[in-house]
């Protein structure tokens, strides 16, 4: 079912966008070690057998019995431009899906979980599914944004979607008050905890430069965090291992400044029409050891496209 091969990438060598499966942070295990799926970008839907394809997905990860999973974001198909009747269908499926997976599971907010944020929207702010309300309440238990510690490593969940200032859109972005909570979050972890990061928009991605001319089509308000630059600077204090995110549907890493960032591809592909940039439908593993080092592979869920 599992291609493998080695994936190594870097800003100099720009990120490996193919048959990819397997790569190496560190040769050594360091003692004990624990394991972590990270699913992004399901966005489960009744249409094509999303519901199927994300179960399927979920089956494997309960067999690898990790000892939790993060979902990066997008689990719905989409609330920003959708009534409220099919926002609800969506998160009704969504939480069907999720009945099937048996490990604890923390959830990022992906742009397509918040309701109405569109200038094509179709549910105002009464509904409600508009807004983040719903995935604060459902999957975030009360917030947006929050950290865990396990077997001596710390996580943060982000939350990297904002408005425009002038418009409902949304934009890449961490808040004043977020940035806040995170410097206080980081300081309270030490600077020696090897620390893991998962975002839905990415920091860093070389996906607008593989797909377009860039000094035609700009990456915009919406393909990275705008003000990732701000944040940089403080996570240098810190020992942050791993930055994980979702968002472009590839999968792809970035080794910038002294930090690892990687996108794990998406479960649904292209919207579960086929592949991305020839890489299977997928989810990825991390392995945690205690001297402060990752492993991880990507697990293709050897998905058939349905019509």
């Amino acid at each position: 079912m599992n291609r493998r091969h080695l994936l190594q990438g870097a800003l100099a060598t720009a990120p490996i966008i193919g048959a990819s499966q397997m790569a190496r942070a560190s040769d050594s295990a360091g003692g004990d070690s624990f394991s972590f799926v990270h699913f992004t970008d399901p966005h489960i839907q009744p249409e094509r057998g999303a519901m199927d394809g994300m179960k399927q997905c979920l089956h494997m990860v309960n067999e690898l019995e990790p000892d939790f999973a993060i979902n990066g974001g997008d689990l719905i198909m989409d609330a920003l431009h959708v009534s409220e009747e099919r926002a609800k269908l969506e998160w009704d499926c969504a939480a069907e899906c999720l009945a099937e997976l048996k490990v604890p599971a923390y959830h990022v907010i992906g742009n397509h979980d918040i309701g109405g944020w569109s200038t094509r929207a179709q549910m105002d702010e009464s509904s409600p599914y508009f807004g983040k309300a719903y995935f604060r309440e459902h999957y975030g238990d009360g917030r947006t944004y929050r950290s865990f510690d396990h077997k001596g490593w710390h996580f943060i969940i982000l939350d990297t979607i904002g408005q425009l200032p002038d418009s409902p859109d949304y934009r890449g972005w961490i808040d004043a008050e977020q940035t806040e909570w995170l410097k206080a979050d980081l300081a309270a972890a030490g600077r020696d905890t090897p620390v893991v990061i998962a975002t839905h928009v990415p920091f860093q991605t070389t996906l607008h430069q593989l797909t377009s001319d860039p000094t035609l089509a700009p990456v915009g308000p919406h393909g990275t965090v705008n003000n990732f630059h701000t944040i940089w600077k403080l996570l240098q204090s810190y020992n942050v291992q791993l930055i994980l995110s979702g968002h472009g549907h590839i999968r792809e890493r970035l080794d910038v400044g002294g930090l690892t960032h990687i996108q794990s591809g998406a479960v649904c592909g292209l919207w579960w029409k086929g592949d991305v940039h020839g890489e299977d439908e997928a989810f990825n593993v991390i392995t945690c050891h205690a001297d402060g080092s990752f492993d991880y592979r990507f697990e293709s869920i050897g998905w058939k496209v349905r019509a």
